[in-house]
């Protein structure tokens, strides 16, 4: 049995457009698809609140973010429930919406590399990069709260 090291755990999250790749201590819990509650006059990116252990998060479709096409979402839909990182977050949590069911992956230095064709995406995408050749985008988690936080006050206030 072969050791590797520098491994890290990891969750890649299906989208429509592509998967978003994060470490799995980011990731709270993957959980059942459930209809957000609206907000009026939100981004579409944003697809509303939905509770969670008795918190509301909001709920982001990170397609839509991107600005590519919302599309219908399928049965196999889940929640990512992702830990946001600000000590003075309005949200301790963000959900964000998966195509189907998120699958825990190792991934060490030799699988990864800097996506060689990468696509002009906005600044919540970190880093385009290939795990054994297929692609994944690593999101900017503080980007990501930032854009939810500011959203959600517009609608609130």
């Amino acid at each position: 049995m072969s050791v590797v090291l520098n491994e890290v755990r990891a969750v890649q999250i299906p989208l429509h457009s592509g998967q978003l790749l994060l470490p799995n201590t980011s990731v709270a819990e993957v959980a059942g698809y459930r209809e957000p509650r609206q907000l009026p006059d939100s981004p579409d990116w944003l697809l509303g609140m939905v509770d969670w252990r008795q918190q509301e998060l909001p709920l982001v479709c990170f397609d839509g973010l991107l600005g590519m096409p919302l599309k219908k979402m399928g049965v196999r839909a889940r929640l990512a429930i992702c830990n946001t990182l600000g000590e003075n977050s309005l949200f301790p949590h963000i959900a964000v919406l998966a195509q189907s069911i998120p699958r825990l992956v190792r991934v060490s230095e030799e699988m990864v590399e800097v996506d060689p064709e990468p696509l002009e995406l906005s600044e919540p995408v970190l880093q385009q990069v290939l795990i054994n050749g297929e692609k994944a985008w690593i999101p900017d988690l503080d980007v990501l709260e930032s854009l939810v936080e500011e959203a959600v006050l517009q609608v609130e206030t």
